[in-house]
């Protein structure tokens, strides 16, 4: 019976764990996307000011740096992509042309 038990309780508390690193990646990747909605809103502010878009985000006051948490790519006359890592090898990425984050 206690090997049972400490069986099923390692499972249970390995669970416990699971959960609260998905609700904190969960929380904290919300606040990356609120964060990269506001640099999203810059961007379409740059461009519609100058009718074009930034090359960096230093063009629009964002200090860029190295280790993110944000990045910025300009594809194209007309598009962009934004992105955060998530985890080694993962990120959610902001397509101007969708206007969605994937």
């Amino acid at each position: 019976m206690d090997d049972l038990f400490a069986e099923y309780g390692s499972l249970f508390s390995y669970s416990i764990i699971n959960l609260l690193c998905c609700c904190l990646f969960s929380k904290q990747e919300a606040k990356l996307i609120e964060e990269g909605n506001r640099v999203v809103a810059k961007v379409e502010a740059f461009r519609k000011q100058r009718g074009k878009l930034p090359d960096s985000l230093q063009e629009i006051g964002i200090e860029e740096k190295l280790e993110g948490p944000l990045f910025y790519e300009k594809i194209g006359d007309n598009e962009y992509r934004l992105w955060f890592g998530t985890e080694l090898g993962e990120s959610v990425t902001y397509n101007s042309e969708t206007r969605k984050w994937q």
